[in-house]
């Protein structure tokens, strides 16, 4: 590679322009680049030049990341894989094509669903009112207006917490990563419900972690099995999504959540508790957080966004117990230092004025509506294939299972091929063994792809199935 640093053109376009030649014409599939350090002393640049191109050719989808391990070619600009390739490699990574598709895959609302008009008021009510000062760092704990907000707002939820307790991040995600690396030492155990979240699992192992993976039942978790591992092992906490849960859609009982507490008392460990879809609720009644019931600060809190409302706007909140408090700022100062400071005004903004309550109010309605097509539709059309593991009263998801032995990766390839994408099974299993489940989302399609959605599902269901009577030695992807 050879740089005009006579160029006006900035350094980072040309490398960017560079690789992008030679990914779309020399490189294969999953081949690693370079490291960032390696070529920047190549090329005689610095090293955030590099890391700029990096990052531009991974918005494009040029490449993919893995922590640790550097940048890799993402196979869909491989010219030397075939579609089935493609979707199999990325699948190892959590990724689904979701071009030209009918998707099943996304928990991501449709952006027609995002309330840009209110926000766009908001935002510029909080640039009236403080000019530059939105573009400030804020402190690293979160803007203070938007922590009065969350403590007010979801004081009415029964979770009642200090000011100090509250810490904003930007997503879930990073929450997440902050609590791994705060709490996790090399080999210290975790337990997870099974399945449970991709990203929670990449963030555990990442911090090397020995996760223990608890499966569950149509109440919450098996607390029996987890009680036996307690008594002969020491954990730093349980993860745990209480409420329409992903990828299941179950809901903890009241008595399960109440005696799970106890537990945590008992044998001296945090939980974890991860909160995107509560306020999706389609029956009467409200769902009860774990954090409500929580007397002795034994839950973690963690409240995102992005599922309810926008997700590009990376905003989210952890509740902590005051022990922890100084570790946790810490750790999100060396991360970004602080979310940005325009959204935090704006979303405090946006909540202040009843904003959220009504922007919630007409997606719970929304969503309930492609809720009873969706469950209609796997009920009518699929049911005699496909069994559906637990028909979920609120959020976004359904999870349904093959027939024993059958493998819902190569599932995917034969629904691929009609057009519709989910999300298998073993992408929620800490060992992404072959699984006969998958889950279907209708958060990104409407009710008329949804109903076209099945129909297409069925089809390749039936082909599926029927192709695979005589291949129960199907070859696992993973």
């Amino acid at each position: 590679m050879n740089l005009n640093k006579e160029n006006s053109k900035a350094l980072y376009l040309q490398i960017f322009q560079l690789l992008k030649e030679q990914i779309k014409n020399e490189l294969k599939s999953d081949d690693k680049l370079p490291p960032i350090r390696k070529l920047a002393e190549d090329l005689n640049v610095n090293p955030a030049t590099v890391a700029r191109a990096y990052n531009i050719l991974e918005e494009e989808g040029l490449i993919y990341k893995k922590v640790g391990r550097g940048s890799f070619v993402a196979p869909k600009y491989s010219e030397q894989s075939s579609i089935s390739e493609k979707n199999k490699s990325m699948l190892k990574h959590g990724q689904i094509d979701l071009s030209e598709n009918i998707n099943f895959a996304s928990a991501v609302p449709s952006t027609d669903l995002f309330p840009v008009a209110d926000f766009k008021y908001a935002i510029n009510q909080v640039l009236d009112r403080d000019q530059g000062e939105a573009f400030t760092y804020q402190k690293s704990q979160g803007y203070l207006g938007l922590r009065n907000s969350i403590r007010g707002y979801f004081k009415e939820d029964g979770i009642n917490t200090d000011l100090k307790q509250i810490q904003i991040v930007s997503g879930a995600q990073q929450a997440i990563d902050i609590m791994a690396k705060t709490l996790i030492e090399y080999g210290d155990k975790v337990v997870v419900e099974d399945p449970t979240y991709f990203g929670a699992l990449q963030a555990f192992r990442s911090r090397r972690a020995n996760i223990k993976a608890i499966e569950m039942h149509k109440d919450g978790l098996n607390l029996d099995k987890f009680e036996d591992y307690l008594k002969n092992n020491k954990i730093k906490f349980l993860f745990t999504m209480q409420n329409f849960h992903n990828p299941t859609g179950i809901n903890w009982s009241k008595d399960k959540q109440l005696r799970l507490l106890e537990l945590a008392d008992k044998y001296n460990f945090y939980i974890i508790e991860d909160d995107l879809l509560s306020e999706l609720y389609y029956s009467t009644n409200k769902v009860d957080s774990l954090k409500s019931f929580d007397k002795k600060d034994r839950v973690i809190y963690i409240k995102s966004f992005s599922k309810v409302f926008m997700p590009g706007l990376r905003l989210a909140f952890i509740i902590l117990p005051e022990n922890l408090l100084t570790e946790i700022l810490e750790t999100k100062y060396a991360t970004d230092i602080s979310s940005a400071g325009l959204t935090q005004r704006a979303f405090d903004y946006y909540l202040r004025e009843g904003l959220f309550k009504k922007h919630i109010h007409l997606k719970r309605e929304l969503f309930k509506k492609r809720f009873e097509i969706m469950a209609s539709e796997i009920e009518n059309k699929l049911t005699d294939l496909i069994e559906l593991s637990y028909r979920p009263n609120g959020g976004l998801y359904f999870w349904l299972k093959l027939p024993e032995v059958k493998n819902s990766n190569a599932f995917y390839e034969t629904a691929v091929d009609r057009g519709v994408v989910f999300s298998p099974g073993n992408l929620f299993s800490i060992d992404q063994k072959p699984s006969p489940y998958f889950r279907l989302s209708f958060a990104a399609v409407n009710e008329q792809e949804i109903a076209l959605g099945i129909k297409l599902l069925s089809n390749a269901a039936r082909r599926f199935l029927n192709d695979s009577k005589d291949n129960s030695n199907y070859s696992p992807l993973l």
